[in-house]
């Protein structure tokens, strides 16, 4: 048996065979197979394929190439290492390797993170603005560099020209709606702009640049003002709105791409998405099964107050989803345009965007669908994609806080999007 869905010359699909599964993505000429091992009997072949990668096993090629090809990449605003997770998955599946030469950014504990999953060559803590030297003139459609970008200091003279792919995620709190203060004109929003300077100074065929679908309606036009600068120096540029839950996964969480490539011209961001749609999946189908190890930290519950408690008992002996006025906080008594806040999970729709707050009730629907409790950390990882292999430790002897958990889950990129992206620049490349 076998799903599929076709577009143009994009062709992404999964059977059964006798010992697992085989996903086979096809492009033009070139057609590509892995094989995963799966012992269910889900007809939800796709599901399966999905559910196998979030136990943590690996796609191996059908056909070994004697010689696989190595994709090296250099990652800005790299956080725990989402972005680079969907990548990396996008590499496995066409047979090649992934080498994640640098990872940059400036939470140190974030970096570790990475590194401790991603076996990462280099790291740096550093803000990304002081390992470039570039300027600019003009802005929007007019924007060129004055002088070819320059990596500053002697010690990445190593990665120049041995870069393939530059991965970001510029900060985008001062792009976000939910930012009122600087919303637009945050001076971090120009951090975006270093990401084509770093891809000319270290001479990148490709990049991928993720962000909050605000970001198009920067003040400054950062978006506008990098494309035409990549454009400028010959790469094809696809811009696009990538949502998770319209890729068949279990959040509903859309996120900005800019996907850009100079030998070749990536498979436009629509395209990939309509290939690998399907309906969304839900908030069991995610957390179902996931790792209950001993002593694992990522499964010690949220602390909640005696009024939380309260909240979620009254959830539950009223099997309702949406918290009643009368039980919120005065404040909120007398109507709140935030509904979800305090709500339990819908057991059979995708979950809502997860956020740094997931372990509080009052930061949006975060209760579990059927136990008394928020989600866990390592229910929300899975929500955002991170299989149950994956390590959010820095230091084995001193667990991560609650604090820095949520943040470094509730920040990511969600792996399925880092997993289309990575498709529209690769595959053109086999």
């Amino acid at each position: 048996m076998t799903t599929a869905v076709e577009h143009g010359l994009l062709d992404v699909s999964t059977r059964r065979s006798e010992d697992g599964l085989v996903r086979r993505i096809s492009h033009g000429d070139v057609a590509i197979e892995t094989h995963s091992v799966d012992d269910s009997t889900d007809p939800d072949l796709d599901g399966a394929w999905w559910k196998a990668y979030l136990k943590g096993i690996r796609p191996v090629p059908l056909a070994h190439p004697s010689h696989p090809a190595t994709v090296r990449t250099i990652d800005l605003f790299s956080g725990p290492g989402g972005l680079a997770l969907g990548f990396s998955q996008a590499a496995a599946e066409l047979g090649m390797t992934h080498d994640a030469a640098v990872a940059i950014d400036q939470d140190a504990g974030a970096v570790g993170v990475y590194g401790a999953n991603h076996s990462v060559s280099r790291t740096w803590t550093d803000s990304v603005s002081m390992l470039v030297d570039y300027q600019i003139k003009g802005n929007r459609t007019g924007a060129t560099f004055l002088y070819e970008p320059e990596m500053v200091g002697d010690e990445w003279a190593d990665i120049v020209g041995n870069v393939d792919v530059v991965l970001a995620g510029p900060p985008c709190q001062g792009h976000s709606n939910l930012n009122n203060r600087s919303r637009r004109t945050d001076s971090r929003n120009e951090l975006y702009l270093t990401v084509p300077a770093v891809a000319l100074a270290v001479g990148a065929d490709s990049v991928i640049i993720e962000n909050v679908p605000s970001v198009i309606h920067d003040h400054q036009g950062v978006v506008q003002t990098t494309i035409a600068l990549l454009e400028d120096a010959g790469f094809t540029v696809e811009t696009g709105v990538l949502k998770a839950e319209q890729l068949g996964w279990a959040q509903n969480r859309s996120r900005f791409f800019l996907v850009a490539s100079r030998r070749t011209k990536p498979i436009p961001l629509s395209d990939v998405s309509r290939a690998l749609g399907s309906p969304a999946r839900n908030v069991l189908w995610a957390i179902s099964g996931a790792s209950r190890k001993e002593g694992d930290h990522l499964l010690v519950p949220a602390e909640l107050n005696e009024d939380n408690v309260r909240r979620i008992d009254w959830l539950f002996d009223n099997d309702e989803y949406d918290l009643a006025l009368d039980q919120r906080p005065e404040c909120h008594q007398q109507g709140t345009t935030y509904k979800a806040v305090y709500g339990r999970l819908y057991p059979d729709r995708p979950s809502p965007t997860i956020t740094t707050g997931f372990m509080t009730p009052g930061r949006g629907r975060y209760i579990h669908p059927t136990e008394r409790r928020t989600i866990s950390a390592r229910e929300a990882a899975r929500l955002q994609g991170f299989p149950d292999t994956y390590e959010f430790v820095v230091d084995p002897s001193e667990p991560p806080s609650r604090t820095q958990l949520a943040k470094w889950i509730g920040d990511a990129v969600p792996m399925p999007l880092g997993y289309a992206a990575g498709l529209s620049v690769l595959l053109p490349k086999m």
